[in-house]
């Protein structure tokens, strides 16, 4: 429904357009489980303000994602999963497969440039709103276009805004990626996103806990230190580019959520804060909901570790005990 009067002609044509859409690649009955309702308020026009979900695997951006995604005024994704009730979020993820057998580094600027041009535009045909945006992750932006701020300029020429999202408890991911190993094995496949409810439900009441010791937290603190040089590359790119650095922690509590939620609204859509927030639960079961006791062996003892008790690690784990 278009919530203003708009020219004509134009509302007609995003009609046949949608329609066109819809009977080429779903049926009937697939085409209404992806419909976002569109919302025109004043503040702009459709695709005209772009946002970036800066992230890395495992840190709650599919769920945060599909928050965001519910929300008036904001997409986050393309062209639909087929299994899923939600839209494709991470376009550029044959970036990853780049960065894993070392030709990332050969990407020319030209193309990646038209990768993301491209993605823009597959979100604004499938799910416009007045601000639109995908996830990218950390090793899907080729390192030598940080290095000669190419991407920098990129967002400050296009008005696109970065959101920062950063799970802080990298003991947790550390646990995720080893139950998303185990389940490969146990149900085959390629689970690089385990995007099933009954599944993430398993994990988090069934899953071992995991054994730690000092290679596994220099490897936290490594993830740490990864997470704060992003930061920092980010924020060196203010004021020309805008930014908001968010915690997956912070979007655990409900009453939280939705002010952080509305927080985020508010920034893509240039209108601040927004209080009217809509169903702010996401299309997924957020990763995990118990604490950090629940899923570390002999949590005692890892929190008073040297190396762990001034650790955002643990600063992150205390907050999500007093959450849940």
């Amino acid at each position: 429904m278009i919530t203003r009067n708009y020219n004509c002609h134009h509302i007609f044509a995003t009609l046949i357009v949608g329609i066109l859409i819809g009977s080429l690649l779903f049926s009937k009955k697939d085409a209404t489980l992806f419909i976002k309702e569109v919302s025109l308020d004043g503040e702009g026009e459709l695709c005209q303000k772009k946002f970036i979900l800066l992230t890395t695997e495992r840190s709650g951006s599919t769920w945060t994602c599909s928050l965001l995604h519910q929300q008036k005024g904001v997409s986050c994704g393309g062209k639909p999963q087929k299994k899923f009730d939600l839209p494709d979020s991470e376009i550029l993820g044959q970036y990853s497969e780049k960065a894993k057998d070392g030709t990332i580094a050969s990407v020319t600027w030209q193309e990646y440039q038209k990768d993301l041009d491209d993605a823009f535009a597959e979100v604004c045909q499938y799910n416009p709103e007045v601000s639109i945006g995908f996830k990218l992750m950390y090793n899907q932006i080729p390192p030598q276009f940080l290095e000669e701020r190419k991407l920098e300029n990129y967002l400050k020429d296009n008005g696109i805004s970065l959101i920062h999202l950063v799970r802080e408890a990298k003991i947790l991911v550390l646990a995720s990626k080893r139950d998303v190993k185990k389940r490969k094995k146990q149900y085959g496949g390629n689970l690089h996103h385990i995007t099933n409810a009954t599944l993430n439900k398993e994990i988090r009441e069934n899953g071992y806990k995991i054994n730690w010791d000092d290679a596994l937290i220099n490897s936290m603190l490594e993830m740490e230190a990864l997470s704060i040089q992003w930061q920092a590359t980010v924020h060196l790119m203010a004021p020309l580019v805008r930014y908001y650095y968010i915690s997956y922690e912070s979007l655990l509590a409900k009453d939280e959520r939705d002010f952080w939620v509305g927080q985020l609204v508010g920034f893509l859509t240039k209108k601040g804060h927004d209080s009217s927030i809509s169903n702010a639960e996401g299309t997924l079961l957020q990763l995990s909901e118990s604490d950090c006791s629940d899923r570390i062996e002999n949590y005692a003892g890892f929190r008073a570790h040297e190396k762990v008790k001034h650790s955002r690690s643990a600063v992150a784990c205390d907050l999500i005990a007093t959450n849940v």
